[in-house]
C-alpha cells in the first residue's frame, strides 16, 4: 500500500450562512408584571406565582370557517373487520403449513409407532380371549379315580406291594 499523501486538486471551500433577518413583530407583546396592575390579566406560572399580563386590546379573533370535508364514500366498517381477519387468517395459515413441512417426518414415524401399539393390543386380545375360551372350556362336575401301585423286593424273600387310590371332583 503506498502511503503518500495525497492533496485535493482545488482548495476546499468552506460554507459560510448569511444571518437571517426577521421581520419584526407587528403587534406589540403583552408586559409582564409580578405586581397587580389595572387591567391587566391575571395568569399563574408553572411553578405557581401569580404575574399580570397587560398588553393592548385587540379584537378577539374569528375562528375561520371549517373546510367541507370531501366526500367521497368512505369504506364499510364491515369490510375493514374482514379485511384485517383475513389478513390474521391467512398469515396463521401460513405458520400452520410451514409447521406442517417441518414436522411431517415427526408425525410420520408418531403414526407408526401408534399402529404398531395398536397390533400389539390386537394380539394380546387375541390371546387373553383363547385363555378365557380354554378356562371356561373345562368339564365342570364328575369325579376322577386314579390308583397307583408300588412294589418293593428286599433281598432273597422280601416283598412289599402298597396301593393308594385318590378321588378328584370337579365343581
Amino acid at each position: 500500500m503506498d502511503a503518500t499523501t495525497r492533496t485535493a486538486a482545488t482548495d476546499p471551500v468552506l460554507y459560510q450562512p448569511q444571518p437571517v433577518e426577521t421581520p419584526a413583530p407587528t403587534t406589540a407583546l403583552p408586559s409582564l408584571s409580578f405586581h397587580s396592575i389595572e387591567g391587566a390579566i391575571e395568569a399563574r406560572l408553572p411553578d405557581g406565582r401569580r404575574v399580570w399580563l397587560y398588553g393592548p386590546t385587540a379584537p378577539a379573533p374569528t375562528p375561520a370557517p371549517a373546510a367541507e370535508a370531501p366526500t367521497t364514500p368512505s369504506i364499510p366498517t364491515w369490510a375493514k373487520t374482514c379485511a384485517l381477519l383475513l389478513v390474521s387468517a391467512s398469515a396463521s395459515l401460513a405458520l400452520a403449513a410451514l409447521a406442517l413441512r417441518l414436522f411431517a417426518e415427526a408425525a410420520a414415524t408418531l403414526a407408526a409407532a401408534l399402529l404398531l401399539l395398536a397390533k400389539v393390543g390386537f394380539v394380546l386380545a387375541l390371546i387373553v380371549a383363547v385363555v378365557v375360551r380354554t378356562v371356561k372350556r373345562r368339564p365342570r362336575g364328575g369325579t376322577q379315580t386314579a390308583t397307583a401301585t408300588a412294589t418293593a423286593t428286599s433281598g432273597f424273600l422280601g416283598k412289599a406291594t402298597a396301593t393308594a387310590t385318590a378321588t378328584i371332583t370337579n365343581r
